[in-house]
């Protein structure tokens, strides 16, 4: 039961990065598009934190990788493109959650 907020975490933020951004206004707002992947990893890893134990750190790399295909995936998704500094931001989240966590 205790895992549950992570795979629910998960399915949003699936669901967040993979729709279509057609018919949505583009705005230029740089760093509150890096804040969101900041903190929408930083939850997911929290999340893993408290649902898996901290001893259970091998799970990094899964969300590192997730961080990874989800950044790729979003060539194939119509209004979005691959951005590296997505990633890097994704990966800062979850950085900084595990330096908090530890």
């Amino acid at each position: 039961m205790k895992r549950v907020p992570f795979f629910l975490w998960l399915i949003i933020l699936i669901s967040a990065t993979l729709l279509p951004l057609r018919g949505i206004p583009e705005a230029d707002v740089f760093a509150l598009d890096k804040l969101s992947h900041l903190f929408l990893f930083s939850v997911l890893m929290v999340f893993l934190f408290f649902g898996f134990g901290k001893k259970n750190w091998k799970f990094l790399f899964i969300i590192i990788l997730f961080a990874a295909i989800d950044e790729l995936s979003q060539y194939y998704v119509p209004g979005r493109v691959i951005s590296i500094y997505d990633f890097v931001f994704n990966l800062s989240g979850v950085g900084f959650a595990y330096w908090v966590l530890s």
